[in-house]
């Protein structure tokens, strides 16, 4: 408790400092301060930590000032799209992807390639999958902070079970093929029901689950311009049936996989992992806050639990271990820059941007303090992490993996045309072919909408 007290009064009188420093600054700038609304939603804890990053940029930037604006969740949407579409918006603005595309097809937002040449930003600080996904028709439209990746590269195992059933617990399964037969040997139970699983193949809808697995065997789910759907390739059927094979012959089908997980919660600790009924579990990167949370003896048991990539189909030499970014339709943080300011505005905007894309004391110390990694490469690589966390190596690894998957605004409408084909097939309603065929041509249709709109209003 003393600790919290002190960070208290230690970033009271940090931003105190910043009030009294500035203003003595801008004497240097002949009174002509550039003042930014910062719209953002670091409320909370995480509204001093942000309050914190400003007065280190401000300390930089005397002639810039930050007004943050920490904004309610509720109608967050509305509240937005109001903000930017006015015409004296917030000088810099916090969106989502599909936010960052939906603004920049309306021209509300610039794109910022001309500052990252002008300042000399070193892009290649970040993971290709973060910076990767903030882009909209080539053009590069917001630096990123916090990650969007480490959703899909990395899965949780447990060491005892695979010891129990005569594994080496220090050598996870790196291929289908591995995984599939150490799962074969820990499963437990009938077509009435599983009792212990070996791996849980999806973790949330069936399309998300069906495109992680699909990159693991060298498969893309859509060309490079985001125009052309890819996914219904051999790489694609191949997947798709790998993972009815497992669902059916393995779990004795999908209903008994859903029924296993049906009112548990791994974030409120009520999940069969914690019994050590589940062997492999996928994961994001928030897991291991809840893990400790909820079983902070397992957790500091280094010997009961690790961290493995997401197995690849080792028949298959052009598949590698992979993890995607951006196929979901959510999340994707980035901090924007309205169109309708003047330049000078927009200029100082970038460097705030850039203060907390890369900077150290920027979004780097931000995440730190939360225990959470950066888009930066860099900024993982504190000692403290690997202190907090034994399979930090991993972690890294399984970010560096991630492929950013290029979307349009109506991605949400074409992952349902794949979500319900994919779930006739895992009811043995379609084959696996027919499946992805048809959701590739009922997809293509609407992608092929947007486009012709897209490309007649240019």
């Amino acid at each position: 408790m003393y600790g919290v007290r002190l960070l208290g009064m230690i970033l009271a009188l940090s931003i105190l400092l910043t009030l009294l420093v500035v203003p003595a600054a801008a004497q240097d700038c002949d009174g002509n301060v550039i003042e930014l609304e910062f719209m953002n939603w670091w409320g909370a804890a995480r509204e001093a930590l942000m309050d914190e990053v400003i007065m280190h940029f401000q300390a930089e930037n005397p002639c810039i000032r930050i007004i943050n604006q920490v904004q309610p969740w509720d109608n967050r949407s509305e509240l937005l799209a109001t903000a930017a579409a006015s015409s004296n918006p917030p000088g810099i603005i916090m969106t989502t992807r599909p936010e960052t595309y939906q603004f920049a097809i309306q021209g509300l937002i610039i794109p910022i390639d001309a500052f990252v040449e002008e300042n000399g930003t070193d892009l290649s600080v970040f993971y290709a999958g973060e910076v990767g996904i903030q882009y909209w028709n080539g053009e590069l439209y917001g630096l990123p902070m916090p990650t969007a990746g480490g959703l899909t590269s990395m899965f949780l195992y447990n060491k005892t079970m695979l010891s129990e059933a005569g594994f080496d617990p220090e050598s996870p399964p790196q291929t289908w093929q591995e995984l599939q037969a150490m799962s074969e040997a820990i499963t437990q139970g009938d077509a009435l029901g599983i009792d212990v699983m070996g791996v849980q193949m999806h973790s949330g809808n069936l399309d998300e689950a069906f495109v992680s697995w699909l990159y693991t065997n060298g498969g893309k789910y859509v060309s490079d311009d985001a125009r052309s759907l890819t996914f219904n390739s051999a790489e694609g059927i191949a997947t798709l049936e790998w993972m009815l094979s497992f669902a059916n012959d393995i779990n004795g089908g999908i209903e008994n996989e859903r029924d296993f997980f049906q009112d548990t919660s791994f974030t409120e600790g009520d999940h069969p992992w914690y019994d050590n009924q589940l062997a492999f579990m996928p994961i994001n990167t928030s897991v291991f806050g809840h893990y400790n949370n909820n079983d902070p003896e397992g957790y500091a048991n280094a010997d009961h639990w690790g961290v493995m990539l997401r197995p690849h189909n080792g028949d298959n030499p052009d598949s590698a271990h992979a993890g995607v970014t951006g196929y979901g339709f959510s999340g994707g943080w980035a901090y924007t820059i309205p169109r309708a300011h003047p330049p000078e505005m927009q200029a100082a905007a970038y460097k705030f941007a850039e203060f907390i894309g890369v900077h150290p004391q920027g979004g780097c110390a931000f995440l730190f303090a939360q225990s959470r990694p950066a888009p930066v490469k860099a900024c993982n690589e504190n000692p403290a992490y690997y202190e907090a966390n034994p399979h930090w190596g991993t972690v890294l690894e399984g970010l560096a993996t991630d492929t950013p998957i290029p979307i349009t605004p109506v991605q949400g409408q074409i992952a349902e045309v794949i979500r319900g084909y994919i779930e006739e097939a895992f009811f043995g309603m379609k084959s696996a072919e027919d499946a992805l065929n048809e959701a590739a041509a009922e997809g293509q249709a609407i992608l092929d909408e947007f486009w012709a709109e897209f490309d007649a209003d240019m």
